[in-house]
């Protein structure tokens, strides 16, 4: 028997080639639907009963609709359908959200010919996604790709304990400087405030 799904990105040709690919698998997929923006995304959702979403992360529509919101919209309407993420965005932060979403699983769109399989046939529930082997590396290697050497100085340190101040004299830099770097990173990582930014650092191990 098929699975009906629906498909969505804003990119033509990545659609083309998501097709290509689920008609390689063994398991016979029916595309029921296929969005290129998140309005139209949801209007399929609520018209055509599906056994599976395959989304991309971010798309176009609705500006105060970003792709965590919409992760979070979906699932709260309809908390039992499954939901592959697809997407280029390798941020620990961003990945670690999504799987709070209970999504099936977590693919980095440049690897997704060789791990689409896995993702759709993960039987670890989800409570456990399929997260691409892209995102696996340690959090603090993620964030050195993200950060400047600077800014995760600053992050080390306030992790520490230490106050802006307290940091802007030891590596002799303006408090007006690492106050800066410090807001940069949390702009980067989407983390909304301070007491956000000690969770997240004790989360990836920078603490204590």
């Amino acid at each position: 028997m098929s699975k009906k799904i629906i498909i969505a990105d804003d990119h033509p040709v990545f659609l083309l080639g998501l097709r290509m690919v689920l008609s390689s698998m063994p398991e016979n997929y029916q595309i029921v639907g296929e969005a290129h923006h998140v309005s139209g995304l949801l209007s399929l959702l609520q018209t055509k009963p599906v056994d599976m979403l395959i989304t991309d992360f971010i798309m176009p529509g609705d500006k105060d609709m970003d792709g965590l919101r919409m992760i979070s919209y979906i699932r709260k309407n309809w908390p039992t359908l499954p939901i592959v993420v697809i997407t280029m965005v390798n941020e620990p932060n961003i990945i670690s959200m999504l799987s709070r979403y209970n999504v099936k699983a977590i693919l980095n769109k440049s690897s997704l010919a060789s791990e689409l399989e896995k993702g759709l046939y993960n039987t670890a529930g989800q409570e456990q996604p399929y997260i691409s082997s892209d995102f696996l590396s340690s959090p603090i290697d993620q964030l050195a790709r993200i950060l400047t050497p600077k800014e995760l100085e600053v992050i080390r340190l306030l992790a520490k304990g230490l106050t802006v101040n307290d940091i802007a004299t030891k590596v002799f830099r303006t408090k007006q400087t690492i106050s800066s770097q410090k807001q940069s990173v949390m702009k980067k990582l989407n983390i909304p405030n301070d007491a956000a930014l000690y969770n997240y650092l004790q989360q990836v191990g920078l603490s204590g």
